[in-house]
């Protein structure tokens, strides 16, 4: 079976067995709010940003609010999150440069998102995938990096480089899907820590059965 039989395979079972995704972050009702709750996500659990959101986003809904306040005050409401001090930063620099530079509207080009402080490529194509519904690149999470690696699409372990990898080999039009799909099947099956390699619907088509011992 050749690569891109392997990949087409894959995709289809996937499809087939997570027709639904259902995000980890859920306190959201704008583009810029998803996008504040990605950027508290990093190196930090979805039910650990759910947790503060919905009270964050009542007290500060917009880059408005966010740039008129104080960073000990967004610190003092995100505290609850890893790194909070750095991304109550962030958060207050990248107000108001959308302020400054877009008119509080949230660009939709990954280009321009990657200008803004602490937004890298992961954020902006999850921001662009989920709520624009804009493919421009695949967001590589953790779930991302490991089932890549571990189905034999991608030997790189720098997220832009998997990223690259992983568009030459899925179709433009899969590229927003794959992180669910993969996020899905990360957290059912292809687990960090012992993954259930003997039950999984992907067994025939994963190079790397049997010889997970993690």
């Amino acid at each position: 079976m050749s690569l891109s039989e392997r990949v087409s395979r894959i995709l289809v079972l996937l499809e087939e067995n997570y027709p639904e995704f259902r995000g980890g972050l859920t306190n959201y009702s704008s583009p810029f709010q998803l996008l504040i709750a990605t950027v508290l996500s990093a190196q930090s659990t979805d039910k650990q940003v759910n947790s503060i959101t919905k009270e964050l986003f009542s007290i500060f809904p917009s880059p408005e609010v966010f740039a008129s306040s104080s960073i000990i005050e967004i610190e003092n409401s995100i505290s609850k999150v890893g790194l909070y001090k750095n991304k109550a930063k962030f958060i207050f620099e990248l107000s108001k440069q959308l302020i400054d530079e877009y008119d509080s509207i949230v660009p939709t080009s990954i280009i321009e998102l990657i200008k803004l402080p602490g937004v890298g490529r992961k954020t902006a194509n999850v921001l662009l995938n989920d709520w624009f519904n804009i493919h421009e690149g695949i967001a590589v999470d953790t779930h991302v990096i490991r089932l890549s690696k571990r189905m034999g699409l991608t030997d790189k372990t720098d997220p832009n480089k998997i990223e690259i990898d992983l568009q030459e080999i899925i179709p433009s039009e899969k590229w927003g899907r794959l992180t669910h799909l993969f996020i899905s099947h990360g957290r059912a099956v292809c687990k960090a820590q012992k993954p259930l390699c003997k039950t999984c619907f992907l067994i025939k088509v994963c190079p790397r059965v049997g010889i997970l011992e993690e």
